[in-house]
């Protein structure tokens, strides 16, 4: 990709975000807002269910303009990618790549090494499983969209994050 114009920043864990990653929050709050809410019709109040605080965020850019966002948290089922979305006019130019490689990344340089897992919109599984996501089990309904639970093996998380010199610069 090597896109001289984006750049990721990474949001901790609530209890070690600094004051100016709290108003970056509101960034990515806003983009999810505008692609689960005002798009997809998902109510405000599932989409902020109370669980930002002990999530970590990442928060992409293209030059100054915030434009991608996903949330990475731990569950009793491992590393849980969640709430990835990209604003419409930057779709289809690999930032969602992007988003999961740096979620992936900032999850375990925070010390968590669980198996990372994701519900995945049924539209977004080839995305997913080009990555080398696999699905397991049925589809669901989430939010009142259809959904898969998918899972990255550790070979496969291997193989991914070795692309991750394609993605967009992590910057403090």
């Amino acid at each position: 990709m090597n896109n001289p114009e984006c750049h990721i920043t990474v949001i901790p864990y609530g209890e070690l975000r600094q004051n100016h990653e709290r108003h970056l929050l509101l960034d990515c709050l806003n983009i999810r807002e505008q692609v689960f809410c005002e798009e997809q019709g998902v109510s405000y109040l599932i989409d902020q269910d109370g669980k930002d605080n002990e999530s970590g965020h990442i928060l992409l850019w293209d030059q100054d303009t915030p434009i991608g966002t996903l949330r990475f948290r731990k569950t009793g089922e491992g590393l849980k990618l969640e709430r990835i979305a990209v604003l419409k006019p930057f779709r289809g130019l690999h930032y969602g790549k992007s988003l999961v490689i740096a979620g992936i990344q900032a999850a375990r340089n925070a010390g968590n090494n669980e198996p990372v897992y994701l519900h995945a919109q049924k539209p977004a599984c080839e995305f997913y499983l080009g990555m080398g996501f696999t699905v397991e089990g049925e589809t669901f309904m989430e939010a009142d969209i259809p959904h898969v639970l998918m899972r990255l093996s550790a070979e496969a998380e291997s193989a991914l994050l070795a692309t991750s010199t394609d993605i967009c610069p992590i910057l403090p």
